[in-house]
């Protein structure tokens, strides 16, 4: 992925704990660019977004690098969301 000021407002805000869903990393990196990145629709993105479990790893690990974190913080920020939404009794499984 190229390098965008972008990724490292992002990275600073997840450094910072001000990010904590990966949704919020598209308010300072667009969508657009990232889903260009991982050569993927903007549909199956938009979707991603909504439900992060569903990433690959490979995807989170690509866009973890291109901002400078540990993929491993995405991941948590996905589980972290996950927790959230099953918490909330929004849990999507029938």
């Amino acid at each position: 992925m190229d390098k965008d000021n972008r990724y490292n407002v992002a990275r600073i805000f997840i450094e910072k704990g001000e990010i904590k869903t990966i949704e919020q990393i598209f308010d300072y990196i667009p969508k657009s660019v990232v889903s260009q990145e991982l050569k993927t629709n903007n549909n199956r993105f938009t979707r991603l977004i909504g439900d992060p479990l569903e990433f690959k790893l490979i995807e989170l690990s690509k866009i973890a690098r291109a901002i400078g974190v540990e993929t491993k913080v995405l991941v948590n920020l996905a589980l972290q969301d996950e927790n959230k939404r099953t918490r909330s009794g929004k849990k999507t499984t029938r």
